[in-house]
């Protein structure tokens, strides 16, 4: 519907008149026809059903993610309207706009009868103008997605254009149809999508990760905290993020959900998936001890203990100790007595190498990859016990931790919950799909306790607090560009909670810090605020509580310098053209498949040098 003031309307002519009672007798005509029409054919025959309004998506107690409301579009008449000068000053402050630009673009468009000046505007702001009863200054009624909480969990949520129809990314386009279908209790309204999330343990994890995410420099992070035995995800952050009531202003990349997107070689984290293959197939005696003496050789490579850059040697160290020093040579000495074809059976069956499917098909979720048998050579069974020569996604390492910490169930990930109707009757949910892992429940408990630990006395003492036992690993895992390493580094810390008896289970993870930073020291600490600021929360929360009033947090853009070409070494094809298309607007070609290892230019050349970009990509190995 189109409102608005219009000069010609104050001129009353006999023509005027004239034409009003044409088309007001022409429409009338159309009107009862179509009454006589629909009163002998039934409203079934028009062929065109109303559009169904978008459903609302809310967090697992019905707290509001995401929802269609009603708006408005102001449009223009540039030939109808009085002063230009002062119409765009009026609209430009309301709108917080240029009036300089409201103004050049009226000028442009002289010939056209209808130019929108903005669109998706609030309706108290639309009234606000209609009020002003501006000349050739019109309203369009329509409606908009309004996502209350802004950024909150929004590389998930992702987001809907100006056509509500049509979902663009995220949970918004995984379940688009389901959305968009009748209400059978509102039929002109589509069903409510009630998501695993809990709006208030997102915002803490969001919170800590943002103010660790700026201090540290990185330039990804990924977090999520799981319930482990139904694999409800209860918090997902991806940084940098974005707002998606604003989603014009992002960047493909900015929008990426790394706990589903990020590759990368995980470091230390994978210590106690070896611990529990060790055990497993008894090849470890009680308080056997294995010397480290900081370095270990094999062929030409060599592999070194370091804590913060310098060479530690750990001396004489049995499997927990072995754990919780997150010790190299100490593991890789213990893990050359297990078979090869025994580590790839363990790895794969507990999930790596293979999407958890926690989203449809479509989701852009990365298999991780993990190498088939037949290309593992003699090194592999050095590297893959540190973390090294094999890449997982956070969502991957997560549910592979979760099967340890609940006793040997591999739970698949999820983050849908319920489909309601309007009324709140259950249309649909979702069930925990479970199996069982290869690591019995005797020897998962033997690890946790390894893992709790590495919180009392080990690199992951971080993240420590009173009052709640966590058992724990941390990982710091060096960037491959699958020609070789770059000195550059992934941190992170898995852990659960309670230790004694795990419910939960959380993942942070920092992508490149700058410094020296450690799982240690910047992950862990992180889980322990996190689990700190939630505590008071799980431990007395029922369905009914509410998390109060959440104030907006930071949009964070990616740490792009667009005056120089950035690294990509290291990134896999989709996310460096992603930054190319997005920050440089030069052509490209891609020199093979996979991640890439060398580049031209060099990384940071001026970008008043760039013509083309050239890229060279091989598989990881």
């Amino acid at each position: 519907m189109r409102e608005g003031a219009d000069a010609s309307g104050l001129r009353k002519s006999r023509a005027r008149l004239t034409v009003v009672a044409i088309v007001f007798t022409v429409a009338f005509c159309v009107v009862a026809f179509r009454i006589a029409y629909f009163a002998l054919t039934g409203p079934a025959s028009s062929g065109q059903d109303d559009p169904v309004l978008r459903g609302p998506i809310q967090d697992r107690r019905g707290f509001t993610l995401a929802v269609t409301e009603e708006a408005s579009s102001i449009a223009v008449d540039p030939g109808a309207i009085y002063d230009v000068e002062q119409t765009a000053q009026l609209l430009g402050n309301r709108l917080d706009m240029d009036p300089a630009r409201i103004v050049e673009r009226i000028y442009q468009h002289q010939d056209r009868r209808w130019l929108y000046i903005k669109r998706q505007v609030d309706n108290l702001t639309a009234d606000q103008i209609l009020d002003l009863n501006l000349p050739g200054v019109y309203r369009e009624r329509e409606h908009r997605r309004n996502y209350p909480a802004h950024s909150l969990a929004s590389n998930l949520l992702g987001f809907v254009g100006r056509d509500q129809t049509e979902a663009l990314e995220g949970v918004e386009r995984y379940y688009n149809e389901l959305l968009l279908q009748s209400d059978p209790d509102a039929p002109s309204q589509g069903p409510t999508l009630q998501l695993t999330l809990d709006a208030f343990m997102q915002y803490r994890l969001e919170r800590e990760m943002d103010a660790a995410f700026e201090a540290s420099g990185s330039k990804r992070a990924a977090g999520m905290i799981m319930n482990i035995s139904t694999g409800e995800i209860l918090a997902m952050v991806s940084l940098p993020n974005y707002d998606p009531n604003e989603y014009y202003r992002s960047t493909a990349f900015q929008r990426g959900n790394w706990n589903i997107r990020l590759n990368y070689e995980p470091g230390s984290t994978v210590k106690v998936f070896m611990a529990a293959i060790l055990l497993s197939e008894n090849l470890v005696r009680p308080n056997e001890l294995f010397h480290c003496d900081g370095e270990i050789h094999f062929r030409d490579s060599v592999v070194r203990c370091r804590n913060h850059g310098r060479v530690v040697a750990h001396g004489d160290l049995n499997l927990s100790q072995i754990i919780e020093r997150s010790c190299n040579v100490g593991i890789i000495k213990a893990m050359q007595r297990v078979p090869r074809e025994r580590l790839y059976h363990y790895m794969s069956a507990l999930g790596f190498g293979s999407e958890t499917l926690i989203l449809p098909p479509g989701s852009g979720e990365e298999p991780g990859y993990f190498p088939d048998l037949n290309r593992w050579v003699p090194s592999t069974s050095y590297y893959m016990p540190i973390g090294q020569g094999f890449s997982v996604t956070p969502i991957q390492l997560l549910r592979a931790g979760a099967s340890i910490a609940s006793g040997g169930i591999l739970v698949r990930p999820r983050v849908a919950e319920r489909v309601l109707t309007g009324s709140g009757r259950v249309l649909n949910e979702t069930q925990p799909i479970r199996t069982e892992s290869p690591i019995s429940p005797e020897v998962n408990r033997r690890v946790l306790d390894m893992m709790r630990g590495v919180v009392l006395r080990g690199t992951g003492r971080g993240a420590n607090i009173p009052g709640m036992a966590i058992a724990g690993k941390t990982g710091t895992g060096e960037k491959s560009s699958a020609r070789g390493y770059l000195n550059r580094y992934v941190v992170s810390f898995m852990g659960f909670f309670p230790a004694d008896s795990p419910r939960y289970g959380a993942l942070i993870l920092f992508d490149e810090p700058q410094g020296d930073d450690s799982g240690g020291s910047l992950a862990a600490p992180v889980f322990g605020r996190v689990v700190a600021g939630i505590l008071p929360y799980i431990e007395e929360r029922t369905e009914a509580v509410e998390p109060g009033p959440l104030p907006p947090l930071p949009v964070r853009p990616p740490r792009v310098d667009r005056t120089h070409l950035y690294d990509f070494r290291g990134m896999s094809a989709r996310d460096a053209m992603e930054l190319i298309a997005d920050y440089y607007g030069v052509p490209f070609d891609l020199e093979g498949s996979g991640y890439v290892y060398a580049q031209s230019p060099q990384p940071g050349t001026s970008v008043e040098q760039l013509e083309r970009i050239v890229l060279y990509l091989d598989e990881l190995r």
